[in-house]
């Protein structure tokens, strides 16, 4: 129940984005619930049949394995839960989201063992509760430090000047060879009174026409009329590599930039591409099988990449839900040393629902893992800053026309979660593979 009440939305955005029948889209909602359930179902048998280890440990250390292993097509873990309580959050820079939800579980486990087993003598049910409550206490505390000194350094650090611009342009009106010039047009527009900006972003494809991968110049029909201070214009477009016509053509979801005479300064291709909305799974063994026809889509980018801009500055363009996707950021920031995240994304797809703001919750923790500024421009919303603390410090209102414009901080250096990464689900793996073995051993040595 918990996962068809939180993404209600989805049969709308699999019919009109994936293109199938209500009908069929209702049906993938109850699979995609049911194969999430089997997640929680899981959890609660080996919690039921391998216990709760030393003060209440295990249930935290299995969840976490779960939420790092299980497969998502919306990743979503339980911190998410918690994304407006920014105090508690800022561990994210130490291990992720991971470590809020190894809390959260860890110290529901305790009280609910502590409640069942209290007859076994108060003070040894109530050890675990008070240990957890010393952590949670500590999280909190790191959380209000942390607060403090990312603020300190966002005052101080160099700021860059941005307008994102969002055009609310629905569903139906895009990708109609009617209406793409008349919704270029509109951005255009948009964007000549954006104001005093050096960098100006539009969402994702927001260029309806196909781009070629190798463009020098962007043509005048589609470059705007620089507001005043614009040195840079970034981009979301169709793009593609080879002969658009050839069999081997190879087509990305992209983003470009260009100064503000046009001139192309750097493209980056998606990496993580929507099953079924950008490609299709198993596309060529299903495209042998007599009868099927060739199954297209987009490729996948090769690396990340980022999108420089004078003084050194990189910006690290994520597409679409490459927001949701730790290991992107974290590979921006330490492989390419990028100083600020932009999200081009349209989530006009999940239509008159919470599902934009989710998005935007979730991306927030990208910002925290890494202590960078995120920018989102979005189509039809939630168009947003979030800063290096995690806060959705601006935003523009969903399905309205509109120009975000904000000081945004280039920080630099690595925090201990993009440095190390994933260690904390690394840990609770082995250590839940550990009471399992342990448990086995236990079982084998009854039956003989």
């Amino acid at each position: 129940m918990a996962y068809l009440a939180g993404f209600y939305w989805l049969p709308y955005t699999i019919t009109v984005f994936g293109g199938f029948p209500g009908g069929v889209s209702h049906i993938i909602f109850l699979i995609f619930a049911g194969l999430e359930a089997i997640r929680i179902g899981s959890f609660v048998l080996a919690v039921h049949f391998l216990g709760f280890g030393p003060l209440c440990l295990f249930p935290a250390f299995l969840w976490v394995a779960l939420e790092y292993w299980y497969p998502d097509l919306f990743p979503w873990q339980l911190a998410s839960s918690q994304s407006q309580l920014l105090s508690f959050i800022q561990s994210a820079d130490l291990v992720g989201s991971y470590g809020t939800s190894f809390l959260l579980v860890w110290a529901n486990s305790a009280i609910y063992h502590a409640l069942s087993r209290r007859r076994d003598g108060l003070a040894r049910a109530l050890r675990p509760v008070l240990v957890v409550a010393l952590l949670v206490g500590a999280a909190f505390y790191y959380g209000y430090r942390r607060l403090e000194t990312v603020s300190a350094r966002m005052r101080a650090a160099p700021k860059l000047a941005v307008a994102a611009v969002q055009g609310n342009i629905g569903v139906g009106l895009k990708w109609d060879p009617v209406q793409a010039e008349r919704n270029l047009n509109y951005y255009k527009e948009l964007t000549e009174v954006a104001g005093p900006a050096s960098l100006v972003i539009w969402p994702e494809t927001a260029v309806e026409v196909w781009v070629p991968e190798n463009l020098r110049q962007l043509p005048p029909e589609i470059l705007p009329q620089p507001p005043p201070g614009m040195d840079f214009f970034i981009f979301g477009a169709r793009s593609y590599r080879g002969d658009f016509a050839a069999t081997d053509a190879r087509f990305f979801n992209s983003a470009f930039l260009t100064d503000r005479n046009g001139r192309v300064l750097g493209f980056y291709h998606k990496q993580v591409l929507l099953a079924f909305g950008e490609y299709i799974p198993f596309s060529r063994l299903l495209s042998k099988i007599p009868g099927v026809p060739p199954l297209g889509g987009f490729s996948e980018g090769e690396a990340p990449k980022t999108l420089d801009l004078a003084g050194g500055i990189r910006v690290a363009p994520l597409i679409c839900y490459e927001d949701l996707m730790p290991f992107l950021a974290r590979g921006f920031v330490r492989e390419k040393g990028a100083h600020l995240l932009v999200n081009l994304t349209n989530d006009a797809w999940y239509g008159d629902s919470a599902a934009p703001w989710q998005h935007a919750r979730l991306s927030q923790w990208r910002a925290i893992e890494t202590r960078r500024s995120l920018v989102r421009a979005t189509n039809t919303g939630l168009t947003a800053l979030i800063d290096a603390r995690g806060e959705i410090r601006q935003s523009l209102p969903l399905f309205a026309p509109g120009i975000l414009r904000a000081e945004v901080e280039l920080l630099e250096g690595e925090t201990f979660y993009v440095r190390f990464g994933d260690w904390l689900p690394w840990l609770a793996t082995l250590f839940s593979l550990a009471v399992f073995l342990q448990r086995r051993r236990v079982w084998r040595k009854r039956e003989r």
